[in-house]
């Protein structure tokens, strides 16, 4: 593989670093002029094969992450062809995802293959500029093999054909980084172009905020663009600027509906980390927790709030190098972290590192998630690739690799194994996130629903059967009875109740009764299928009309 950039952080003012070539390094592996072919190949290919796959076998979201998308950010992109925004669809997060999904349906695909195709789109974006900024910083060896990496990563592989923030995310996060670190002295139109990415990442993510401290550490501490104070300060003006004209919509569209423009509920979430005790639906739906901001998370209990903090700071340290990426690499990682910093790569790389220093400190107060983790595969990959190209290790074993690419050969010998469980578990019947699981037994219910019109409500444990048939979704509580459920059930001006399997799992105190009871005081049964059922909610007195 080629050889990493020449040590020190400087270059010559105004022109982008150059990395050091193979000769001068003794790295092993594969000559510049084709590191780039075999890049974009491998992130050809790898779009095909997904656009193919994705397509064809995942016709329905799961029951995971997934639900989060027929809940909220499908029905916001809904509203938004239609010029309109129900804020209750942005309780933690704000328009940029739905946006994007809105603007690909403008091509003509419905709003669950528009996401579909935005994610692919970014998981494409993401690999490319992956290699362009590794390339930039340390050379096309580490480029290439930080790339081939996350192209058979596990978690990159799900999040690609998976719907959600997650890829889009992680792509314009690393455009905006790309704009200011893969030239020695970005330009004025670049560092606006940053600027603008990074606000638009906040306005997808809230925690894309941490780009906007960074990028100022990088235009005015570390110095990763050369320049006088004055000029260094004008650029972290124009970042500032770019990041608060795509971020301000937002702020002010939320700002008219809640009175605040910061309005979200993520402190739920950091609520759920501290006090949640592991029980999800428990803690989210039981009314247990009496919360209303994350200080008042704080105030609650300073002390295992804290004492939670430094907890997850090494679990989530400790997952990111067991179940983000494979143990094996994990380890390699860990030594290509030892050769950094004996090697001192530069200043670039040192703010590319503090970036992703400090979108992991956002990701600390809140319960661990490998999707939440995903754009931090930029720099564990890296981490991860630096042995097999490092000089300093090239030139311990600069005798044998005149003869023979050890190096090279050990890597191919890791990552092909890699490679191939990565893309054996996207079909694993034990993958509960496997490419083709989904509830396919909705989908005689959502022909049946759509008969109905739009508009009805629809009481179900999850939100695909109501999106699908464009219904409004009401989440069955925790409840006890039939009767329980018919009380909820009217006071929310449901129409119909769904029972399946999953309703039957996670409710089945309140709906068994409507799986083995011929009849149900209050309700009409008036579609079954063979593995789920559609009822009525009848109104209080004889010739009501229904809710």
């Amino acid at each position: 593989m080629a050889a990493p950039a020449r040590r020190g952080g400087r270059a010559p003012k105004g022109k982008p670093e150059r990395p050091r070539t193979q000769a001068d390094s003794g790295a092993p592996g594969a000559s510049y002029r084709w590191t780039r072919w075999i890049a974009y190949t491998a992130i050809a290919v790898f779009a095909i094969y997904w656009g193919v796959k994705a397509f064809i076998v995942h016709r329905i979201g799961n029951y995971g992450v997934e639900t989060d998308f027929y809940w909220k950010y499908g029905s916001a992109a809904r509203d938004l062809l239609q010029g309109r925004i129900n804020i209750d669809n942005y309780d933690s997060k704000g328009w940029g995802y739905p946006a994007a999904v809105a603007l690909v349906s403008l091509l003509g695909f419905d709003t669950f293959r528009a996401a579909q195709v935005l994610g692919l789109l970014s998981a494409v974006a993401a690999a490319a500029l992956l290699y362009r900024i590794h390339r930039s910083l340390l050379g096309p060896g580490v480029a290439l093999a930080s790339v081939l990496l996350l192209l058979g990563n596990h978690s990159f592989l799900i999040n690609t054909y998976e719907i959600g923030t997650d890829m889009f995310f992680f792509a314009i996060a690393l455009g905006s980084m790309a704009l200011l670190l893969c030239r020695s002295n970005p330009r004025g139109r670049e560092i606006l172009a940053s600027g603008l990415l990074g606000g638009w990442a906040f306005s997808t993510r809230y925690n894309g905020l941490f780009l906007w401290p960074g990028a100022l550490a990088l235009l005015l501490l570390v110095r990763t663009a050369e320049g006088p104070a004055a000029i260094r300060l004008r650029r972290a003006g124009i970042w500032t600027a770019g990041f608060f004209a795509a971020a301000l919509p937002w702020l002010v569209v939320n700002a008219v509906h809640t009175g605040n423009p910061l309005t979200n509920s993520n402190y739920i979430n950091v609520g759920y980390a501290v006090y949640g005790e592991g029980d999800w639906d428990k803690y989210f739906y039981g009314g247990g927790h009496k919360i209303g901001s994350f200080l008042d998370i704080v105030r609650q209990n300073p002390g295992r709030f804290a004492t939670v903090m430094v907890k997850n700071t090494f679990d989530h340290l400790q997952r990111d190098l067991s179940e983000l990426i494979a143990p094996a690499w994990s380890i390699i990682a860990v030594i290509g972290g030892v050769l950094l910093l004996i090697e001192r790569p530069g200043r670039r790389f040192g703010g590319y590192a503090l970036l992703w220093a400090l979108y992991f400190l956002t990701l600390i107060p809140v319960f661990y998630g490998a999707r939440f983790s995903l754009p931090l595969l930029a720099f564990w990959l890296l981490l991860a690739a630096w042995p097999f190209v490092s000089p300093a290790l090239g030139k311990r074993i600069a005798a044998v690799e005149r003869s023979f690419p050890l190096r090279t050969v050990l890597f191919l010998l890791l990552w092909i194994p890699t490679v191939a469980q990565a893309y054996q578990w996207t079909e694993d019947p034990g993958n509960k996130e496997r490419v083709g699981v989904g509830p396919y037994e909705l989908l005689p219910v959502v022909d049946f629903l759509r008969e109905q019109g739009p508009g009805q409500a629809l009481l179900a444990r999850k939100p695909h059967a109501a999106f699908m048939a464009k219904m409004r979704f009401v989440p069955i509580p925790e409840v006890g009875s039939p009767a329980e459920i018919r009380a909820y059930a009217l006071k929310e001006h449901v129409r119909f109740l769904l029972v399946s399997g999953i309703e039957l799992r996670m409710r089945a105190q309140g709906i068994r009764p409507f799986w083995t009871e011929g009849q149900v005081p209050g309700f009409a049964r008036v579609f079954e299928s063979p593995k789920a059922l559609v009822y009525e909610v009848l109104p209080d007195k004889p010739g009501a009309q229904a809710p």
